[in-house]
């Protein structure tokens, strides 16, 4: 819906008939078809059902859907990418395998023995690269290849494409995806804007968002000079691609987009096909589709793109809302006995799988999980072995220490330690592998070309740190790794100091002195108890002191739920010191 060619790529009337058949179109009749049609496209196009060549004469025609836009082709601009792991060139901008050698060459890139290299490698990214190494030029015909690091991918430059956000009061483009007022016009007559009576409007409205917009009620093209002016929800405000970016939510019974990160029916093509969606049929499909959700959709079988218009139809689980993508933030605890999330942290079964997949989980044989466990926690986690992602409905189950819950972070309490020989956290005060980059990046880390860096260093220290130099996050896995000074280790904050009280019938802990759930491991071990099996013990004991404890026998480590629980003298508290 909505696409024209862009301004500059228009065929002439003279031409179009040609242009048409040259691309697949045919002749009504023997005639090009020429009108002033106020829903096709201005310019040259075909018809999507029967491919007859059109001319549309209305300047401000605007296509529903039902055409092609037929446009003269711009040369592709090469764009080369560094050689990363997982790098690898936008949905889209790909070169074919019959460009591949054209475009490698203009960069640089070198035939061996005179022939592309050509195969379905798992460790090179789809489509056309270079290995950087010795520049010779491969085409990955894999479409689930993965950069192993050591592959430059070879992509068509992206040009600043144009975006609309719904016109809803406080819209308004990310900080560095406006278009200034030279590029608006352009901008905004490629996806529908108009000049009203043959000129934009220019101003500076508090009313209006800043920069570059389309008022709603007559699609008339806009630019505001105020910086500080604020959408009161009559303006789409026009944005450069990639300020929308797009998410697919599973195709589950129910799932649609939260009204805030719906899509709109102008934006719902572009956005979907950068995440893999496809016009089935060259046609992007919009009308009343009872058993899919509202809004912009694919289907799980075949990726077609569709807009559903009516706001009350519900997903029958065989569709994938396309919503505004947020950045997830999730933190993941250890994989202890009875570990869960603080009630009010779950993620709900809808956010679970970007969750999930932000902190490193997958989907196993490319399904989604769900069930009623009662041996796992409830809620959003991943199983230890695989990291595969699941969502468990049973509310009173407990983990039973095979499972990482995925939670919504609180406020994650980090220290930096200077970067001086032998300073590193102290015992219990180390992050866990998963919960490094999100520690790390509480205290200022970043990942150096998006990866985090973990190994094996004798001269580094155990645990979570960053390399000054850069701020890149790390974790040393060796245990007897020690810091040469170089590295700054990223620790827990202080936690309350704790104390253990004598295993005496009814000793407890004074209100306001226990533990919670969560520390009670590394209070525990600070005051001499230990973790039985590996894992901390939780119960609804009667005859133990509620909270965190002690067994005086053999110093485990335990938690009891159980506020009515009272001590039988077998047992040691353990408090916050006061």
């Amino acid at each position: 819906l909505g696409i024209n060619c862009v301004p500059g790529s228009d065929i002439s009337e003279q031409d179009c008939a040609a242009a048409g058949q040259s691309v697949g179109g045919q002749l009504r009749k023997g005639d090009l078809l020429v009108g002033n049609w106020a829903d096709t496209p201005y310019g040259c196009f075909i018809e999507s059902s029967d491919k007859a060549i059109h001319y549309g004469r209305n300047g401000g025609g605007h296509n529903n859907g039902n055409f092609q836009s037929v446009c003269f082709a711009a040369e592709k601009e090469v764009t080369v990418l560094d050689a990363y792991k997982g790098s690898e060139c936008l949905t889209g901008h790909d070169f074919s395998k019959e460009e591949c050698v054209d475009a490698a060459t203009a960069i640089g890139g070198v035939l061996k023995k005179d022939a592309l290299q050509v195969g379905a490698w798992a460790h090179i990214p789809y489509g056309c690269s270079v290995q950087d190494s010795d520049k010779v030029i491969h085409f990955g015909t894999n479409i689930a290849g993965t950069n192993a690091g050591q592959f430059q991918p070879v992509c068509v430059t992206a040009k600043d494409r144009a975006f609309t956000l719904p016109a809803r009061e406080g819209t308004s483009c990310d900080r560095g995806s406006d278009f200034n007022e030279h590029e608006c016009v352009d901008a905004a007559l490629s996806i529908g804007g108009k000049l009203r009576d043959g000129k934009v409007m220019v101003g500076a409205w508090g009313g209006a968002p800043n920069a570059c917009s389309i008022e709603k009620r007559d699609k008339a093209i806009h630019y505001n000079k105020n910086g500080e002016g604020v959408n009161k929800g009559g303006f789409n405000p026009v944005c450069k691609v990639g300020a929308i970016k797009a998410t697919l939510l599973p195709a589950i019974k129910g799932s649609a987009c939260a009204a805030e990160d719906e899509i709109s029916l102008e934006d719902c093509a572009a956005a979907a096909m950068a995440i893999g969606g496809k016009l089935r049929d060259d046609t992007f499909k919009i009308g009343v589709f009872y058993n899919g959700p509202p809004g912009c959709f694919i289907e799980e079988s075949d990726k077609a793109i569709h807009y559903g218009t009516d706001a009350g139809s519900t997903n029958n689980g065989f569709f994938q809302p396309v919503c505004v993508a947020r950045i997830v933030e999730a933190t993941v605890l250890p994989d202890s006995a009875g570990s869960k999330c603080t009630p009010g942290y779950d993620f709900t079964e809808q956010e679970c799988l970007e969750a999930a997949k932000a902190v490193g989980g997958r989907l196993r044989k490319n399904q989604y999980l769900v069930g009623d466990w009662a041996n796992t926690p409830s809620a959003c986690f991943m199983e230890h072995g695989d990291m595969a992602i699941h969502y468990g409905h049973r509310q009173g189950a407990v983990n039973n220490g095979y499972y990482h819950p995925v939670c919504k972070p609180g406020v994650i309490e980090a220290t930096l330690k200077p970067a001086e020989r032998d300073v590193q956290c102290r015992d219990t005060h180390n992050f866990s592998q998963l919960e490094c980059v999100a520690a790390a990046k509480s205290v200022g880390g970043q990942l150096r070309n998006n990866e985090f860096i973990v190994g094996d260093y004798t001269n580094a220290p155990f645990g979570c740190f960053i390399d000054p130099s850069d701020a890149a996050i790390h974790y040393g896995r060796e245990v007897s790794g020690v810091n040469i000074g170089t590295y700054q280790s990223v620790c827990k904050a202080e936690a309350d100091e704790a104390t253990k009280l004598p295993g005496r019938k009814g000793t407890q802990c004074s209100p306001g002195e226990n533990f919670a759930s969560e520390d009670c491991i590394a209070a525990g071990e600070s005051v001499g108890g230990r973790l039985r099996g590996g894992n901390i013990l939780v119960g609804a004991w009667a005859d133990a002191p509620y909270g965190c404890f002690l067994e005086s026998r053999d110093n485990a480590i335990h938690f009891n739920t159980n506020a009515g629980g009272t001590n039988n003298g077998s047992y040691e508290p353990v408090c916050i010191y006061v």
